[in-house]
């Protein structure tokens, strides 16, 4: 089954890092990536711009709109995911608890869902 981890980073962790911590991170990560990739379980993984960087498009009433954003108060912000392959959410777990970026902030493990909002009629 497939798992997106969603990387939630807290930039003040980060800004008070040192540049060897940052280091360690980025070799850390690097390792890991290639661990999971050789193992099968790593599918993408992609690290996102800052926030202020968005922009959110929304369509209500017929209207579609593109503004920018977002602006969430929040301690974290979305800074990256990862997709794997998992037998099951525990072992989901256990491969997320590995991700570097934990350390500047939380992983967020949800199962796929599919692409149908419908579910099958039993």
């Amino acid at each position: 089954m497939r798992y997106v981890c969603l990387v939630h980073v807290d930039p003040s962790l980060i800004d008070a890092a040192t540049p060897e911590e940052l280091a360690a991170m980025d070799r850390d990560n690097q390792r890991a990536n290639a661990e999971l990739t050789a193992s099968g379980h790593l599918i993408l993984d992609l690290a996102l711009k800052e926030p202020g960087t968005a922009r959110i498009v929304r369509s209500r009433g017929g209207k579609v709109s593109a503004t920018d954003g977002p602006y969430v108060e929040s301690k974290e912000h979305l800074g990256g995911f990862f997709v794997i392959e998992a037998r099951n959410l525990d072992e989901a777990v256990a491969i997320a608890r590995r991700e570097p970026m934990a350390r500047f902030g939380t992983i967020e493990v949800r199962a796929e869902m599919g692409i149908s909002w419908q579910q099958p009629k039993a």
